[in-house]
């Protein structure tokens, strides 16, 4: 690994409730702080995916906004985002 590289190894460990085919729910209660839960649309290979990024991680952060209403969703096309050198 170069310097500056930043490396992500792991996979999603935390609570998810299936809702239905292609809605999944985070609860609030997984992170003290979280203002409403997480829910992410994506069938099981597409969340299969998802959880071995940060993508569901952004999901839960996106919860701690102020002024957030009801969920905070990530749709199909959601992904971790640039892991590029600072």
């Amino acid at each position: 690994m170069e310097e500056g590289e930043k490396r992500f190894t792991g996979s999603w460990s935390g609570t998810i409730r299936q809702i239905d085919e292609v809605r999944w729910e985070i609860p609030q209660d997984y992170k003290r702080g979280m203002r409403v839960p997480a829910l992410i649309y994506a069938d099981a290979d597409l969340l299969g995916d998802m959880r071995r990024d940060l993508t569901l991680e952004q999901a839960v952060n996106v919860s701690f906004l102020q002024g957030i209403l009801k969920h905070s969703i990530t749709l199909p096309d959601g992904h971790q985002g640039y892991m590029g050198h600072a």
